[in-house]
């Protein structure tokens, strides 16, 4: 996969997801082999008006670049200002659009998959972030807002003409939030309509799923989001195959504790251990989904209130 004039050989990226892909997961996929990585998605509002919490979701690690910064937003001159103020403080190689949020907070103030119904606007503020920040500069979509308004192809070509260097695809319209199954066919559609580069996104939760979507699909790469939740070793798996030509590699009790265990100390390092605590709660779940003894960990969690407590937790998993 090339995009922007870099190789990736992986052919994968990490999706931006609110309250998932933080500086602490994106630094611990980097050590999964992760070539590509998205940030949380970043008001442009919130920078223009120097909101110092937004920021942080700016905040990167030294291992972690390529980086692509995601912003949302309507109006394309806050749009641009806001990508040229995070160029001046912040390191980073892609700025990403999102008009593919489906939240209905975001999509009110027409903003994410809202920008879909105007083409026209989503052109605008590819235009003017382009001409705002010496980067390349992507788009995130879904295929549309609703199954009778699908237009991924209409705006994946406005995007290409306003000067996007690649586009991401999610094959669900925003009325679908994340139910049923992403429409991959439509993705195919978008691929085969432009000329840039094309990641397709949607139910990739395994290998298999990434090897049958590159197969069947021909999309340039896949993005991986929900599937990592708790299994950052599907980066490694993927990476290995496509990169590497390795088959995956088995994941024992004792690496998912020592994994998850690294995972914290770096949310810890970033965030503070009070609030490691509490964000680490959605993702210490899904680690030990289906693993002997995590029903009682997970019923423990709301009421840990220190490292040590957390990590006995995790530790008595060897006991059952």
């Amino acid at each position: 996969m090339r995009l922007a004039g870099v190789n990736y050989p992986s052919r994968l990226a990490l999706g931006p997801m609110a309250g998932y892909t933080d500086a602490g997961f994106r630094r611990l996929a980097r050590e999964m082999g992760l070539e590509l990585a998205f940030t949380e998605m970043i008001s442009a509002k919130a920078v223009v008006y120097e909101n110092e919490k937004t920021f942080t979701y700016a905040v990167s690690h030294e291992s972690d670049h390529p980086l692509g910064l995601q912003l949302f937003g309507s109006e394309p001159h806050i749009m641009a200002e806001a990508a040229k103020i995070l160029a001046e403080r912040y390191p980073y190689e892609i700025l990403d659009i999102n008009a593919g949020c489906p939240a209905r907070k975001i999509m009110r103030n027409r903003e994410g998959s809202a920008l879909l119904r105007r083409p026209s606007l989503l052109f605008d503020i590819v235009s003017a972030v382009k001409k705002a920040v010496a980067k390349p500069v992507s788009v995130k979509m879904r295929i549309g807002t609703t199954k009778n308004t699908i237009n991924a192809v209409e705006a994946a070509r406005a995007c290409e003409a306003a000067g996007a260097s690649f586009i991401t695809v999610h094959g669900r319209t925003a009325d679908q939030l994340y139910t049923g199954r992403a429409d991959w066919d439509q993705i195919v559609k978008v691929k085969q309509s432009v000329s840039i580069p094309v990641i397709g996104s949607g139910d990739i939760f395994t290998l298999e799923d990434a090897v049958e979507k590159m197969d069947r699909y021909k999309v340039d790469g896949v993005m991986v989001a929900r599937g990592v939740i708790g299994n950052p070793f599907l980066i490694r798996d993927i990476v290995n195959w496509f990169a590497h030509g390795k088959g995956p590699k088995p994941v024992s009790l004792e690496e998912r504790v020592k994994t998850a265990k690294k995972h914290f100390d770096y949310i810890a390092e970033d965030k503070g251990e009070y609030r490691a605590l509490l964000e680490f709660r959605s993702h210490a779940g899904r680690y030990f989904s289906g693993i002997r003894g995590s029903s009682v960990l997970r019923a423990k969690l709301s009421s840990t209130e220190s490292k040590e407590e957390l990590f006995a937790l995790m530790e008595d998993l060897f006991k059952g």
